[in-house]
């Protein structure tokens, strides 16, 4: 398994890197579209949208809210951004340990409110991602900044998980997930946040607001993750797919991504960088 997601990161990181630093934001916002939807199709296909037609419906849904968001002023969609995944949180944190209410899992298990869900979160990142692009002339360093920190995090948080995990995170949603795990996540994170800060990927930034920033990212990446767990746990579903050898499918590899993206891109244009 660890060489299988090896190999698949060693042919995938220089693709991804190459795409964001040099495709001009026209092209690569098509790009991320793409990747949106090979994820979207794996989500919808998860809550029981498995047909031609419905797959359809769903991504004439995804397609419709992604138009919808646009209309939102910049501070409008960042700060609906913020709030979206506050809410997110707050709700994993309540039930990280304890089963769903009934009432509450006939929500995520009602097909029309599971493609609510999954459609917002997914247009909210494909809107993030391209902003940041387009931003500033950091904007693609800036992009490529976040994507290696969740990237370590995932890394740091599966070796330490692997190596020192006792303390289960959320044990109803995620077992194999630990705070110790968390720790080897803040570890990695916090030096490439150092690196990225001496690397003046931070524009106007302070140190303080950059690690700030940077941390609360983080934190939010491991939310999209149990998000999608949550997802998964709900419909008795292990992978999302298996696109991506020893990775599951494209919704498993960008679930982090999905929550810090936006996240990271509100509190940039929120901070006034």
């Amino acid at each position: 398994m660890l060489k299988q997601r090896l190999l698949t990161a060693m042919v995938l990181i220089p693709i991804v890197v190459v795409a964001i630093l040099f495709l001009p934001t026209g092209i690569f916002q098509y790009l991320l579209a793409g990747i949106v939807g090979l994820a979207a199709y794996e989500w919808f296909s998860i809550i029981g949208f498995k047909t031609v037609t419905h797959q359809f419906f769903a991504f004439l849904s995804l397609l419709l809210a992604t138009v919808l968001l646009s209309f939102l002023s910049v501070t409008g969609l960042q700060s609906l951004i913020i709030i979206a995944w506050l809410t997110i949180t707050l709700f994993i944190g309540m039930y990280a340990h304890t089963a769903l209410p009934t009432k509450v899992a006939a929500v995520f298990k009602n097909s029309t409110a599971a493609l609510a869900m999954a459609v917002f979160v997914l247009a909210l990142f494909w809107h993030g991602g391209t902003q940041l692009h387009a931003s500033t002339l950091l904007g693609p360093q800036q992009l490529l900044y976040v994507m290696v920190l969740v990237w370590l995090a995932d890394t740091g948080g599966y070796f330490a998980g692997k190596r020192w995990g006792k303390t289960p995170l959320a044990k109803a949603i995620s077992p194999n997930k630990s705070w110790q795990g968390v720790g080897g996540a803040v570890f990695l994170g916090a030096i490439w946040a150092v690196i990225g800060f001496v690397s003046e990927l931070s524009g106007s930034l302070s140190l303080f607001n950059w690690l700030l920033l940077s941390a609360v990212s983080l934190a939010i990446s491991i939310s999209g993750d149990l998000f999608e767990s949550l997802f998964k746990r709900c419909y008795g579903v292990k992978d999302s797919g298996n696109l991506l050898p020893g990775h599951g499918g494209m919704l498993d590899r960008i679930d982090s991504l999905i929550a810090a993206v936006p996240v990271f891109t509100a509190g940039l244009f929120l901070l006034g960088v």
